[in-house]
């Protein structure tokens, strides 16, 4: 019922998601929807939740289409479009969640790699570090928070990640007040790493409770050869461990060779929407399962083809290039 209590008091505070329709690495088309959202903390709290009893559809305000689902059990609603109860249901997909638990020292972690792993990466490390002493920066307070957005937003517009699919770090005030809120509250780590004094790689992680987020991520491609991803993450960890305040860092939901490498472990859980019914919001949605599919097709045969990769790299080349 805590769920149910939140919504007739007016807790929660309803979110923007865009639906995007991707055709490979190119957005399309997309919709914008105003949900409620609501979270379990981890997906094995309750392999029910939710009880869509009481999540009536006449608690939701006018401007809200539905309610945004985190981390539901796998199995709790079928993937894709369903009916449930009075509810349009969208089960987009699978997600895994990887995080580094913060136990025990940082050398005890290191173990858990191989040790050819553990070799090439202290190796990586060192190299950067011999050739850039003062290179790495951690932002924790309200007022250098305007100093880590300005660095962070110069190597953010320049990733494929800002210019494929718009996910880079946002800009403007309104996001530098919202740093510099978490803050003043202590929630916020903004690290930065610098070669030759120029930022060259960023991450900004956003702390609550026992458990850290990292949130925005991204590199300058210019400067691979210096793996300055695989750096940063290596020391981000070192710090954490080091703080001894947090019991988690959590890497977020989605898959990435990255998050393999440096996890400890792994949840699977799925995101899911309940929408008001309607036609406009079931063609809406069917739509996007099919560009999706189509996408999926294309993909496979470009992959058979064996001409996959190099398109891929000819697209965040020349979006690189505008």
């Amino acid at each position: 019922m805590r769920f149910k209590n939140d919504i007739a008091s007016n807790v929660i505070t309803p979110v923007r998601v865009r639906f995007k329709y991707m055709l490979g690495e190119w957005m399309i088309g997309q919709w914008w929807v105003t949900f409620l959202p609501l979270s379990q903390e981890s997906p094995t709290d309750s392999q029910d939740w939710p009880v869509l009893d009481e999540l009536p559809i006449s608690a939701l305000p006018e401007n809200v289409v539905g309610y945004q689902l985190r981390r539901t059990a796998v199995d709790r609603f079928p993937r894709g479009l369903s009916r449930q109860g009075d509810w349009i249901c969208y089960s987009p997909h699978q997600e895994s969640l990887y995080f580094v638990r913060l136990f025990g020292s940082f050398d005890a972690y290191l173990q858990l790699r191989s040790a050819k792993s553990r070799q090439n990466l202290k190796r990586a490390v060192k190299r950067f570090v011999e050739r850039n002493p003062d290179g790495f920066e951690i932002y924790t307070q309200p007022e250098s928070m305007a100093e880590f957005h300005g660095a962070a937003v110069a190597i953010s517009r320049k990733t494929y990640q800002s210019f494929m699919f718009d996910a880079g770090l946002p800009e403007g005030s309104d996001y530098l007040r919202v740093m510099q809120d978490r803050a003043l509250y202590g929630e916020a780590r903004g690290y930065l790493l610098r070669e030759n004094n120029k930022p060259i790689a960023f991450a900004w992680c956003t702390g609550k409770g026992d458990a850290i987020t990292y949130q925005v991520i991204g590199y300058l491609s210019d400067y691979a050869s210096s793996s300055p991803g695989t750096v940063l993450l290596y020391l981000i960890i070192q710090d954490l461990f080091g703080l001894n305040k947090y019991r988690v860092f959590d890497f977020g939901s989605g898959s990435a060779f990255y998050k393999e490498s440096f996890a400890t472990d792994k949840i699977e859980f799925a995101d899911g929407y309940l929408l008001r019914p309607g036609l406009g919001n079931y063609v809406k949605l069917w739509m996007l399962i099919l560009v999706e599919y189509v996408s999926c097709r294309i993909g496979k045969i470009l992959d058979e083809i064996g001409l996959k990769r190099n398109i891929k790299k000819l697209m965040r080349w020349a979006n690189g290039r505008k």
